[in-house]
């Protein structure tokens, strides 16, 4: 089951928390067991990320690993995560 990711804000900031999820998209499937993130993108005033339509965080991220935290942190509290074998 996809989960869709969605970054608002000015179009520097989108362009910015995009390449970052680039650089850690596998890591957090890997994290999460999903298998597939779809990331849509909206210009804004205020940057705020959501996890499918609830906001998770607002302000930009202190890095790209600070965004992984946070999605993974808010993916697993929704069941997102891998099973244990």
């Amino acid at each position: 089951m996809p989960v869709t990711i969605r970054i608002e804000g000015p179009e520097y900031y989108i362009y910015t928390l995009r390449s970052w999820l680039k650089e850690v998209e596998d890591f957090i499937k890997e994290m999460t067991c999903i298998d597939e993130l779809n990331v849509i993108e909206l210009v804004g005033d205020q940057v705020r990320i959501y996890v499918d339509s609830k906001l998770v965080f607002e302000g930009l991220p202190d890095a790209e690993w600070a965004l992984a935290e946070i999605l993974i942190h808010e993916l697993k509290s929704m069941g997102y995560e891998c099973e244990s074998e």
